[in-house]
């Protein structure tokens, strides 16, 4: 499936980028806490939890996330909601946002798309060309050890061929490895077990979360490539939107 298609965990680069990935991570721990408070009993939280800590978040701040998505603290509630959009020469986006204000994200979504040469396109116009699919990435071995009476990880490269060989076992759809990092797709109904057994085997996860990719690809000219890519540039600077997704070859 390689790289192109996915979207690959990064550290957020800037104050402008760490604050909005905060953003979203804060908003995606409170959706997750709706099901449960305890990240033992809820794996989509224990999920984005993990992924708040590789990304740093404040301990203190992850606490009144849990609490306002678990009721246990006031605050507004956040809703997951996906948009769909075209772009130049049968290029195809969805926009995934986690907002309180659903009136707001449309309308600057819709403004988004329009002036970069978009549009937005009615419900499932866009969506039926995705397939919803677990993706995983695993970047090393986690390995305990104590420091100072202090249970402490550290990463350390994997065996690449112990990996393959262990993660075939594993309904797994497919699996690419480069440069020490690895890239795990699943089907939707397999994501969460599939997960838990990768952690089982003592890798490290950097980034586990459902996305949407799409079935068949398409080729712009350099100067539609250009649009198009104002257009999602323009869409990932939203402060409510999560995930951009689109058939476009980059």
């Amino acid at each position: 499936m390689g790289r192109r298609h996915s979207i690959a965990a990064r550290k957020a680069s800037g104050d402008a980028a760490k604050s909005r990935t905060y953003s979203i991570i804060w908003k995606k721990i409170q959706i997750a806490a709706k099901n449960g408070a305890d990240p033992k009993m809820n794996p989509s939280l224990e999920m984005i939890l993990d992924k708040a800590r590789y990304y740093g978040l404040p301990r203190d701040v992850i606490d009144r996330a849990i609490l306002k998505g678990s009721w246990q603290l006031e605050g507004e509630e956040m809703k997951e909601i996906t948009y769909e959009g075209y772009g130049p020469n049968g290029s195809a986006v969805l926009i995934k946002t986690i907002t309180s204000n659903t009136n707001r994200t449309s309308s600057n979504i819709r403004t988004l798309l329009t002036k970069a040469g978009g549009a937005m396109a009615e419900i499932w116009s866009v969506a039926w060309q995705f397939q919803d699919k677990g993706f995983i990435v695993i970047d090393g071995k986690a390995i305990k050890y104590e420091d100072k009476g202090r249970e402490m990880e550290k990463v350390e490269p994997f065996d690449a061929e112990e990996l393959e060989m262990e993660l075939l076992e594993l309904p797994i759809t497919d699996l690419s490895i480069e440069d020490g990092v690895a890239e795990v797709y699943t089907s939707k109904t397999d994501f969460i077990e599939v997960r838990k057994q990768v952690v089982g085997l003592g890798y490290h996860i950097t980034e586990s979360d459902l996305h949407y990719f799409a079935d068949n690809m398409v080729t712009l000219s350099s100067e539609d490539l250009e649009i198009f890519q104002k257009i999602v540039d323009g869409l990932e600077e939203d402060d409510d939107v999560d995930a951009v997704y689109h058939n476009v070859e980059l």
